[in-house]
């Protein structure tokens, strides 16, 4: 396949599938598999700090606040938070360090996680209050699943969020949650090595488009986190589920 277009292919996928709750590793894992695409460290740390880069973007006004009021109970929920979910990355690396092989079954995960708010009801609380570690550290375990190739990340803090009474906030909280994981993994990425040799062509017009289109997809995100339908996308991640299976085995 032409450098150009696996990289706009690739591009596009991480810049939808990071932000809407479809598992952007699972994507980018099975393309792998297709045949689409290079493997390379390198590759999936670029295009994964493209749509870093969106989020920063989306949120610099909560990003600038949060650092000038670092004791403040947001900031220090959201960085206990991160504690849970480094310690499952780390396990599911040294026990698991490739989890592709198990994308059906993650994808699965998935559309369950989506579902769970909808199916147990929720309602909107001060999570804040004096219990509010207990809810972070229930929101960085579920971040910690998607670790997992095809376990999405936004939708499961998104859900977790819905669960301990965060209402609209579990959408922001949870691309706020985003950045110190995606800057933890890009560094032990960038440590393992792996880098390989890819197209700078195809290189840039992957992170280009994967910064783009995730600036669109952010979007509509937070928009149907706010109308509470993420479970919709449950179909999608089912369906998936059923023909990853096939295609992989």
């Amino acid at each position: 396949m032409n450098e150009y277009l696996s990289g706009f292919l690739l591009g596009l996928v991480q810049g939808l599938t990071e932000f809407l709750p479809v598992s952007s590793s699972g994507h980018l894992a099975l393309l792998e598999r297709l045949g689409v695409g290079w493997e390379s460290v390198g590759v999936n740390l670029a295009l994964h700090v493209a749509t870093l880069l969106v989020v920063v973007v989306t949120f610099r006004k909560d990003i600038i606040r949060l650092a000038s009021h670092p004791t403040s109970t947001v900031s220090r929920f959201l960085l206990l938070a991160t504690v849970p979910t480094a310690i499952c990355a780390g396990l599911i690396r040294y026990l698991l360090p490739d989890t592709t092989d198990f994308l059906p079954t993650a994808f699965m995960l998935t559309s369950v996680l989506l579902v769970l708010p909808a199916a147990v009801g929720t309602k909107r609380i001060d999570y804040l209050d004096k219990k509010w570690w207990k809810r972070a550290l229930i929101v960085g375990l579920f971040q910690g699943a998607a670790c997992i190739n095809g376990v999405s990340r936004s939708g499961a803090t998104v859900t977790a969020g819905r669960l301990v009474g965060m209402g609209e906030d579990a959408g922001r909280n949870s691309f706020l949650l985003s950045i110190p994981i995606i800057v933890g993994s890009a560094v032990v990425e960038g440590l393992s090595g792996g880098f390989g040799t890819v197209p700078v062509g195809g290189l840039i017009v992957g992170t280009l488009t994967a910064f783009f289109v995730g600036l669109f997809a952010i979007k509509a995100c937070l928009i149907l986190i706010k109308k509470n339908k993420f479970f919709y996308f449950s179909i999608y991640t089912f369906l998936l589920s059923i023909a990853s299976f096939f295609l992989l085995f």
